[in-house]
């Protein structure tokens, strides 16, 4: 039921805001489940989630900047799962807690700095890259993203629409990365369990969509924020703990 849960809140938030399932749900279900399989997990259902919202939102897709940061991400993903195997379980749960924390607070900082940065191939492919890795790591590929939309003014509804179709490739990729260099870590839950993600993840999207309607979104990035936190650092506790 916590798994389900967790889920639940993370296509909620996916669907509202347009990010933050890995955020949101990605610590919970590594504290439920191992850190690599619950990533894994994480990756599956951010799949699904991405793709709702990019059906929506497709025509507003910056397809360049796609390609670019996609290429960036499917080449991180390899050092990210690389990572992610041959960490044993406290620090890995410590690594995914921090990574979380870590980009959360540099997604809110970096925006009140004024700076900018060129959008162009080498930033983008830098960016991808890093995502791609998070995403494997963590589950959590989006915050680089939003931190180079933020540096380089990009301007919101095309930044949102091409998040989703990059999220998709990048978790995919994060995917079969995993499973190429660990097939056994795939989560082992029962049909009953797959059957009701697949029932909380619709759930999620549908209720994310009517709730969207009726929330500001300013009020609903501060619920996902207070979530991820949240579950990032009960990571780095059970980690912490674990290598008492």
């Amino acid at each position: 039921m916590l798994i389900l849960f967790a889920v639940f809140l993370g296509a909620l938030s996916q669907r509202v805001t347009g990010m933050g399932f890995g955020l949101v749900s990605g610590p919970f279900l590594v504290l439920l489940l191992d850190p690599f399989s619950g990533v894994i997990l994480v990756n599956i259902c951010g799949i699904v989630a991405a793709s709702s919202v990019f059906v929506r939102t497709f025509a507003e897709v910056e397809w360049p900047s796609f390609r670019q940061l996609a290429l960036g991400a499917v080449i991180g993903t390899v050092p990210g799962a690389l990572i992610a195997s041959r960490l044993p379980t406290p620090p890995l749960q410590i690594l995914i807690g921090a990574l979380i924390v870590v980009s959360l607070i540099s997604s809110l900082t970096l925006g009140r700095l004024g700076r900018r940065i060129p959008a162009n191939l080498g930033t983008r492919l830098g960016t991808g890259l890093l995502s791609g890795a998070m995403s494997a790591a963590a589950g959590a590929g989006g915050p680089a993203v939003s931190a180079y939309a933020v540096l380089t003014n990009w301007q919101q509804r095309s930044f949102a629409a091409t998040l989703q179709p990059f999220l998709v490739a990048g978790t995919a990729s994060a995917v079969v990365m995993k499973v190429i260099v660990n097939g056994g870590a795939w989560p082992h839950l029962q049909i009953g369990t797959w059957i009701g993600l697949a029932l909380v993840l619709a759930a999620g999207l549908i209720g994310g969509d009517w709730l969207s309607r009726r929330i500001d979104v300013g009020i609903a990035r501060v619920g996902m924020l207070v979530l991820a936190f949240g579950g990032g650092i009960a990571a780095l506790i059970k980690g912490a703990v674990g290598l008492v």
